[in-house]
């Protein structure tokens, strides 16, 4: 959805909608009816598994549609996507976005993104901690916007982080340890990426 027009005409035809951190955008199993245009901010999307445990499918930023999937689907939403940090975005029913052009490459949009998620589903379970939890802080580090006041900042707590990926909160401990050591990390309580070269040799080596 890059095309500057079909960007303007989705946001000109939507209502603007301000999410505070942690609030849910839209709910796993909830009726459709309609989808956001994310203007601003990042989300996290998180599917409840049938044994109460939520697992992070994807993190999306400013430029991405959410509650996407449900426009096309009576079942209802498959996921549960929270705001990450503050976000802005606009809200269309699905009977005013199918009236636009960019409705017509939605197909297209949902495909693009469902291809990009396949490998992380894939492989997640192959992935050790350190993989995983710098897969994700490498994610959130990437789509931080301009209105994010520093990029480095990762706005999830490390009980957070092991909830989102399905590790024990003393896994996730020991990966910080090791990233706080190499300089990956500032040893501050808050989580800030000082390395991005070294936070990526990680997402692809396994240790």
């Amino acid at each position: 959805m890059s095309d500057e027009q079909q960007w303007s005409e989705l946001l000109d035809a939507g209502i603007p909608r301000r999410f505070r951190a942690g609030e849910e955008l839209v709910r796993q199993g909830d009726a459709g009816g309609f989808l956001l245009v994310l203007r601003a901010g990042r989300v996290k999307v998180l599917r409840t598994e049938a044994d109460g445990s939520r697992l992070l499918l994807a993190i999306r930023g400013a430029g991405d549609l959410i509650g996407e999937m449900a426009a096309s689907d009576p079942c209802g939403r498959n996921a549960t996507v929270v705001a990450v940090d503050e976000c802005f975005a606009h809200q269309l029913p699905v009977t005013t976005f199918n009236r636009l052009p960019a409705a017509a490459r939605l197909m297209d949009y949902i495909v693009s993104k469902f291809n990009q998620r396949i490998p992380v589903q894939v492989n997640l379970a192959h992935f050790r901690p350190m993989q995983k939890v710098a897969r994700l802080l490498a994610e959130l580090v990437a789509l931080a916007g301009p209105e994010v006041a520093d990029p480095r900042l990762i706005p999830l707590s490390q009980q957070e982080i092991a909830d989102a990926l399905g590790l024990s909160r003393s896994k996730v401990a020991d990966v910080v340890s090791v990233l706080r050591a190499e300089g990956v990390l500032s040893p501050e309580r808050r989580l800030t990426v000082l390395d991005r070269d070294g936070l990526l040799h990680h997402t692809s080596t396994v240790t």
